[in-house]
C-alpha cells in the first residue's frame, strides 16, 4: 500500500467528531494479511497515528524483524500502541524460532514494565488447529510465568477452495467444545490471564448476506482499507470473494 493512500484515510477518518467534539476513529490496524513490522513505511505510520492522536492495535508474528528488536523501538511500540497481539505461529515452529519468539515477547513486556506511562496491553494469538493442539499447555504456562495480560484463542479460518488444508488442520465443534471448557473450567484455564477471541463467540458469518448489513457482524465500526485506497466494512472472505 502507498504511504499516501493509509495518510489519506487515517486523517479521513480521524477529523470526523462525535457530538463532544472528541475524534471517532479509535484505532488503527495495520493488516493482519501479513506481517505488519515488514511494511517499508511501518515506522511513518506509527509516527502518524502518534501525531494524530491515535493508537495502534498491532498483530505481529513475534519475530520483530530488523531494528524493532531493538529496546528503544519497542518501548516506542508499547507507547504506540493500544494492544500488541503476537501471534504464536513462530512458536509452533520451534527450534531457534522458538527461542526467538519468547525472547521478543519477553523483551516486549520488560519495555511495558518499565514505561509506566504505556496503556499498551500485550497479547498472545492463537490460531487454533489439530496440529497445534499439543502446544495449547506449554503456550499457558510461560504466558503466566512471563506476564502476559491476555490469550486470544481462534479457530483457524480457511479460505473457499482449501478442503485439503481444512482436512490436514480443521477442528470439529466437539473438538473446539472441548477445548473451550478446558480453557474456562479445566486444564488450561488461568487465573492470571484474561481469555478472549472467537471460540467463545457464536460465529455471525455463518449467517452474513453476500451482500448488504449483518446485524450480527461484530466488525460494524471497522473499515478496511484496501492498498487501491477502496473501502470495505466487512473482513468476512465469502462475503468479500464470494464461496468460490
Amino acid at each position: 500500500m502507498p504511504f499516501e493512500t493509509a495518510k489519506a484515510a487515517i486523517e479521513k477518518y480521524a477529523a470526523e467528531k462525535d457530538s463532544s467534539g472528541n475524534s471517532l476513529l479509535k484505532e488503527v490496524i495495520p493488516s493482519t494479511m501479513g506481517e505488519p513490522l515488514l511494511y517499508s513505511r511501518f515506522e511513518n505510520l506509527l509516527h502518524l497515528c502518534e501525531m494524530s492522536g491515535i493508537k495502534m492495535n498491532l498483530t505481529t508474528n513475534g519475530t520483530f524483524p530488523g531494528k524493532w528488536s531493538s529496546p528503544s523501538l519497542m518501548f516506542e511500540l508499547v507507547q504506540a500502541c493500544s494492544d500488541i497481539k503476537v501471534s504464536t505461529l513462530a512458536y509452533e515452529m520451534g527450534g531457534f524460532l522458538r527461542h526467538l519468539w519468547r525472547e521478543n515477547v519477553e523483551k516486549l513486556i520488560e519495555c511495558r514494565k518499565r514505561r509506566l506511562d504505556s496503556s499498551a496491553r500485550i497479547s498472545l494469538q492463537v490460531a487454533l488447529h489439530r496440529e497445534n493442539l499439543q502446544d495449547l499447555q506449554d503456550i499457558v504456562t510461560w504466558a503466566e510465568q512471563a506476564g502476559v495480560q491476555r490469550i486470544k484463542w481462534n479457530p483457524a479460518v480457511f479460505m473457499p477452495n482449501s478442503a485439503i488444508l481444512e482436512r490436514r488442520f480443521k477442528l470439529n465443534k466437539q473438538e473446539l467444545d472441548t477445548i473451550r471448557q478446558e480453557l474456562l473450567k479445566g486444564s488450561l484455564h488461568s487465573d492470571k490471564i484474561k481469555y478472549e477471541g472467537s471460540l467463545f463467540l457464536d460465529d455471525p458469518t455463518e449467517d452474513c448476506p453476500m451482500s448488504g448489513s449483518c446485524e450480527k457482524c461484530p466488525f460494524t465500526d471497522e473499515v478496511w482499507i484496501w492498498p487501491d485506497g477502496h473501502e470495505d466494512h466487512c473482513p468476512n472472505p465469502k462475503k468479500r470473494w464470494g464461496k468460490f
